[in-house]
Order: structure tokens, then C-alpha cells, then sequence
């Protein structure tokens, strides 16, 4: 297996498409769950979790949480790129961070803080992952740790509120 970039990239081509518009004019939210969904793609096919081990039936990995943080507005036709960096892991578990950027204007437009976990077609209940998907897994998460850990990683949500003095 060769060695990816840290973090793992996706582009090709890949652009806000005019029916992921909403009346606000921009990036309708559910596009960008689909947009972080194909662009964790090459993670998952390099850790062997992608799309062909789906298809053989044994098993596949499920999103069980996210968090997005909106940082820009996508438009028509912006070209986009998205970026996987593995956070943590267990033999059941993935904790990724992505991040959803505007190639040609240069600008973080999104991230998802997303767990997944990996389940058995027989039982549909999260089960261990493949003994060579954690190899995988040992290898990447040695490579993403350097990187650090990203901002706003775990962040509570909720309304900030002054306290009175």
C-alpha cells in the first residue's frame, strides 16, 4: 500500500453542483454531508474500508455522529476539495476530523468532527474491524498524531452567555 499525503485529499472533480442550491442561494446543508461522505472516500478505500469491502458483503463502516462548523458560504460551481485526518481509533470505532475547502478562492468553507463505526452485514451490529484495516489504521494514525490535533476538535454547542456583573 503506498503512503497517502497527510491528510488524506480528495478533488477530481468535484464542484457545488446548482441542485445543492437552497432559496438562500448557497450550499444547501445536507450537501455538505455529502460532499465530507465522497470526499473521505480515498481514507477509507487506502485503510480497505472502502466502497469494494462494502460491496463483498462482509461489512462497512456507519456514521454514528458529526458535527459540522460552517466557517464560508459555497456557491455554483465552486470546486471543492476535502481533506481527511484520523483522529482517533479502536478496534470498532473512527474519530475523523475533514475539512471541506473552495480550491479556487482558497478558503476553508466547512469541517466535520464525524464517528464511524464499523459494523457486520450478518448482524448489523458494530463489530471488530479487519485485522489489515487496523494495520493500516496503526500506520495512518502515526502520521496524522504529528500533525496535532485540530481546533475546536470535541467543542461543546450551546449558547454563550455573558454572566452578569
Amino acid at each position: 500500500m503506498t503512503d497517502r499525503p497527510v491528510p488524506v485529499p480528495y478533488e477530481g472533480f468535484f464542484q457545488v453542483r446548482d441542485d445543492w442550491l437552497d432559496d438562500n442561494g448557497h450550499m444547501n446543508v445536507a450537501f455538505y454531508i455529502r460532499a465530507f461522505d465522497e470526499g473521505s472516500n480515498p481514507f477509507f478505500d487506502d485503510i480497505g474500508l472502502g466502497w469494494d469491502y462494502t460491496r463483498s458483503g462482509v461489512g462497512s463502516v456507519f456514521m454514528v455522529n458529526c458535527n459540522l462548523d460552517f466557517k464560508r458560504e459555497l456557491f455554483a460551481g465552486d470546486a471543492l476539495r476535502v481533506t481527511t485526518r484520523l483522529i482517533d481509533w479502536n478496534d470498532k470505532l473512527l474519530h475523523l476530523h475533514l475539512a471541506l475547502y473552495n480550491v479556487d478562492k482558497g478558503y476553508l468553507a466547512a469541517v466535520s468532527e464525524t464517528m464511524f463505526i464499523h459494523i457486520s452485514f450478518a448482524t448489523r451490529r458494530g463489530t471488530a474491524m479487519p485485522e489489515s484495516a487496523t494495520t493500516r489504521l496503526d500506520r495512518v494514525m502515526r502520521a496524522h498524531a504529528a500533525m496535532g490535533r485540530p481546533a475546536n476538535l470535541g467543542r461543546p454547542l450551546g449558547i454563550r452567555r455573558q454572566l452578569p456583573l
